[in-house]
Formats: C-alpha cells, structure tokens, sequence
C-alpha cells in the first residue's frame, strides 16, 4: 500500500478473503482499513475468498470509475483480477498481492508484489526443529519480515 501510494495512488481497492481465515482474511484486510484511515483514503473492498474464479468475478464490484491500484490479498485472486482486466481491456490499472509466487512473477511481473518471507520460514523452522530434536535449543519465536518483490 505504501508503494501504491508513493507513486500517487489514492484511490486503492482490496480484494481480499473473509475474516473467518484470521493471517490472510481478517489480518490483510484489517491493514488495508488501517491504511486507508490513517491517509484518509477511501476504502473500496470484498473479500470473496481465496480462488481466481472469485477474484476474476469480484474484480468488478471493486472497480470504481476513479479506481487506480488494486490490492489483492493473494496472488491467486491476483490473477483472477488480471484475467478480469485484460478482457476488459483495462490497462490503467496497477495490481499489487501478496505472495511473490513464481507464477505471478512470471505471468505478470508489472504486478507489484509482496515476498511474506515463507521459504526463509520454512528454512528458519526446519533448522529451529533439528536444533530441538538434538537437544540444543528452546523454543524460540522468530519473526521473518515481508519485503517487497
């Protein structure tokens, strides 16, 4: 959202999934609303949930006239909201998600996006357990940051 908003956006839509699923619902979400109120900004959302098909079919209820950035919560519903844009031929529109797959990148690398640190995870939680099994550690939390992709 920053970035977006760096590069002048002001009128940024969420596309997101529902609340029920707490890390990529509820807590995504809650940033967007938390973003949009401290730049005053106004929040234009729907969180139909995690497939293409629901970001291709609910790409459209957050496109308002003056719309200029889409966030997705994913980047699956990422490319369900391309797919919906490129058929409609609009261009002007910048997409950022969150998830920096390969696919994403691939298929669409003008889309920014967000890189939530899974594989350095999966690295720092695999070696945290060896450590445990061999006796040579506690439990200890350890906190990966996003960047950007």
């Amino acid at each position: 959202m920053q970035r977006l908003y760096e590069q002048g956006h002001r009128n940024i839509s969420f596309l997101g999934v529902p609340h029920s699923d707490i890390t990529t619902g509820k807590r995504r979400h809650d940033a967007y609303l938390a973003f949009c109120k401290k730049h005053k900004l106004h929040p234009v959302a729907a969180l139909p949930g995690l497939a293409m098909k629901q970001g291709y079919e609910h790409t459209e209820s957050v496109i308002m006239p003056d719309t200029t950035a889409l966030v997705c919560a994913t980047d699956t519903l990422a490319l369900g909201a391309s797919k919906y844009l490129q058929e409609q031929r609009i261009e002007t529109l910048q997409l950022a998600s969150v998830g920096n797959t390969p696919l994403i990148k691939f298929l669409h690398p003008e889309i920014v996006t967000v890189d939530p640190g899974y594989a350095e995870a999966g690295r720092q939680a695999a070696s945290q357990l060896i450590e445990q099994i061999n006796g040579r550690c506690d439990p200890r939390r350890i906190v990966i940051p996003s960047t950007l992709a």
